[in-house]
C-alpha cells in the first residue's frame, strides 16, 4: 500500500483514511482491562476531578474514547497550524498520522491523562500567537494564547511551568515588548483569579491553592527502562534530529516569515523535551512534546528527493510504533 502517497494530500480519502488507521494503534487501550482508566494518575486539579473524572475515569472505554478524540483534536490542530502558516509545499494529511504515531509506541501514553487536555490548549495557543504578525492586536493575540495556556493549567497545573515557552514564542516571532509580556501575565492569571473567586466565594480558597502548590510540587515518576525503549526512543531521536537538519537546509529558501514560524517549532522541539529531563515531568508528557516533531518530520518526508524512501521512512515509523506498543 501506498502509504505516503494517500495520505500526503488534502482529500476526502485521506481524511476518512487517518483517524481510522489511528484507531487500529488505540485498539490495545480500548482493551486496557484490569487497570485504572486513568494514567498517571495521582493529586489532580479540582477542574479535572469535576469534569473529567466522574464521566471518563470510571470506564477503561470511555477513558480511551476521550484520550483517542482529544489526540485526534491535537493532532488535526497541529496540521492546521501546518497548513495555515506555510510550512509545508501542499496541503496534507501527513502531519495527523505522524503526530499519532509519536504519542503511540507507549500505552501508558495514550490512555487519559491530564496532559492530553494541557496538549489541545497548548497547540490552540501557539497556533494563536503565530497569527499575531498578521494582526494589529499583539497584546490582544497575546493575551488570548496566554489564557488558552492558563485555562490548560487548571486541569494540569505543571502547564505553568511551560509559559516561558510562549514566551520564547513571542521572541522569536519579535512580539514580545513589555505591553505584549503583560497582556500574556493577565492572560496565565485570569482563568486562575476566577477559579480563586469562585473557591473563596463557596469559601474553600485555601484547599484550592494548596492543589495548586501540590501539583506543581509532585513528582509523577520517573519511567523505567527496558531495553526495548532504549533502543525506540533514541531513534525517535535521531530521526526528530535529522528532520531538524533538513528544516535548516531549506529554511533560506523560506519567506522571512516561515523562517520565524518554523523557529518556533524547533525552540519548542528543544525546550519541551529538556523539560522532561527534569524531576517534575516525565513520559507523560509527550503529547506536547511529540507537537514539534510531527511537523518537521512532516517536512523532510516532503522534501525527499526519491518517493521509494518516503514510503520505506513512513512504513519505518509505523513499524517500530507497533514494535513499541507490544515491547514497552
Amino acid at each position: 500500500m501506498m502509504l505516503y502517497r494517500t495520505l500526503h494530500n488534502n482529500n476526502l480519502t485521506a481524511f476518512i483514511l487517518v483517524p481510522f488507521i489511528v484507531l487500529l494503534f488505540w485498539v490495545r487501550v480500548f482493551l486496557f482491562e484490569g487497570v485504572q482508566p486513568i494514567s498517571f494518575d495521582g493529586i489532580s486539579m479540582p477542574l479535572w476531578e469535576w469534569l473529567v473524572r466522574p464521566v471518563f475515569g470510571q470506564s477503561v472505554f470511555w477513558s480511551a474514547a476521550f484520550s483517542y478524540l482529544l489526540a485526534m483534536m491535537i493532532a488535526f490542530s497541529v496540521n492546521r497550524v501546518v497548513g495555515r502558516y506555510g510550512l509545508l509545499g501542499k496541503q496534507s494529511v501527513l502531519p495527523v498520522l505522524l503526530y499519532a504515531l509519536l504519542v503511540s509506541g507507549f500505552l501508558a501514553v495514550q490512555r487519559l491523562h491530564v496532559v492530553w487536555v494541557f496538549a489541545l490548549f497548548f497547540i490552540l495557543a501557539v497556533e494563536r500567537i503565530m497569527g499575531a504578525n498578521q494582526s494589529t492586536k499583539k497584546e490582544i493575540r497575546s493575551l488570548d494564547a496566554a489564557v488558552l495556556v492558563g485555562v490548560g493549567s487548571l486541569m494540569y497545573a505543571k502547564g505553568l511551568y511551560l509559559y516561558p515557552l510562549l514566551l520564547v514564542v513571542m521572541g522569536v516571532l519579535r512580539l514580545l515588548t513589555i505591553r505584549t509580556f503583560i497582556a500574556s501575565l493577565i492572560g496565565l492569571l485570569l482563568p486562575f483569579l476566577i477559579s480563586a473567586g469562585y473557591f473563596f466565594i463557596i469559601g474553600t480558597t485555601q484547599e484550592f491553592l494548596l492543589f495548586i502548590v501540590l501539583n506543581l510540587l509532585s513528582n509523577t515518576g520517573q519511567f523505567s527502562h527496558n531495553l526495548a525503549s532504549q533502543i525506540y526512543l533514541p531513534l525517535v531521536g535521531v530521526l526528530t534530529l535529522m528532520g531538524i537538519i533538513n528544516v535548516f537546509r531549506y529554511l533560506p529558501m523560506q519567506k522571512i516569515i516561515t523562517r520565524k514560524h518554523f523557529r518556533v517549532i524547533i525552540w519548542v522541539i528543544f525546550l519541551t523535551s529538556a523539560v522532561c529531563l527534569t524531576p517534575f515531568f516525565s513520559l507523560e508528557l509527550a503529547p506536547v512534546v511529540a507537537i514539534g516533531p510531527s511537523v518537521v518530520l512532516t517536512f523532510w518526508f516532503d522534501k525527499m528527493s526519491h518517493r521509494v524512501w518516503r514510503e520505506v521512512m513512513l512504513w519505518f515509523l509505523v513499524g517500530i510504533t507497533v514494535a513499541a506498543q507490544f515491547l514497552l
